[in-house]
């Protein structure tokens, strides 16, 4: 077992949640330390040198110390985790740079975070040091996603614009993966790869989060009640609906609404 002076550990550690208009932008700048940005909703651009990496919900990425970075809006309004550390006896090289997806099993621990953030407790600093620490492991030990094939990429991309063109069509009721695939002209197993390969994320995955998106619109913009806004994106029972926009957004459909689209802050 590894001594306590070589366990790995977190220092300069400094958290915050934003949310920003789809026009806004942070121009270049530059940090000493680590700086990882987390895509709650919405979608924002993270320049790094040269390279541009586009954070949708639940992506990510890790900007290494001195590099140079800037920040544009994505279409929509977005809301993002900002964690800005100093890694001790834990190598973050092999996730830094890149784009990183949210595995499944880490859903819970940054809903963690973002509530300790909200309403601070016993232990504070120590709870999100290990929270943060957790995610950093837990995206360390994910399996990297399958590379497209670059022949394909022109066609991958085709496939899935009409795979979620249809599932949008279609949000008011429920939807089977085989249609999906069907209104592609796939098979099941085809699309699973396609969509894996070019988005992290499961074919129902995807459906849920266009649910949600459109659940978060009608909250907002709609007189609707929540239970008819429910059947509005296919959701029949209430507590379904209920229990999954609060796992993908942080808060209850009521709240949501109530606070304006505010989610964290």
């Amino acid at each position: 077992m590894d001594s306590p002076d070589d366990v790995p550990s977190l220092r300069r550690i400094h958290l915050h949640y934003r949310e920003a208009d789809p026009d806004w932008q942070v121009g270049e700048h530059r940090h000493e330390v680590h700086q990882w940005y987390i895509c709650l909703h919405g979608g924002l651009r993270v320049r790094i040198g040269g390279d541009l990496h586009l954070l949708e919900p639940d992506r990510s990425v890790i900007v290494p110390p001195r590099a140079n970075r800037e920040l544009l809006g994505l279409r929509r309004a977005p809301g993002y985790l900002v964690a800005m550390f100093d890694p001790v006896g834990i190598d973050v090289a092999p996730i830094t740079g890149r784009l990183l997806s949210l595995p499944t099993a880490l859903r819970d621990d940054l809903h963690a975070l973002i509530e300790e953030l909200r309403n601070p407790g016993e232990d504070h600093g120590l709870l999100v040091r290990s929270l943060l620490l957790r995610l950093l492991i837990g995206h360390k030990r994910a399996p990297p996603a399958e590379p497209m094939s670059a022949l394909n990429v022109r066609s991958q991309d085709a496939v899935i614009a009409a795979a979620e063109g249809f599932m949008r069509s279609h949000l008011h009721r429920s939807v089977r993966r085989g249609e999906i695939a069907a209104a592609v002209h796939l098979s099941e197993p085809q699309l699973a790869r396609i969509f894996r390969a070019a988005t992290g994320r499961s074919v129902l995955q995807r459906l849920t989060e266009l649910r949600i998106a459109s659940a978060k619109s009608l909250l907002l913009e709609s007189t609707l009640s929540i239970g008819q806004i429910a059947g509005e994106v296919g959701i029949i029972s209430f507590s379904h609906f209920a229990r999954t926009f609060k796992s993908h957004v942080g808060l209850s459909p009521g709240d949501y609404r109530r606070g304006g689209g505010t989610t964290w802050e």
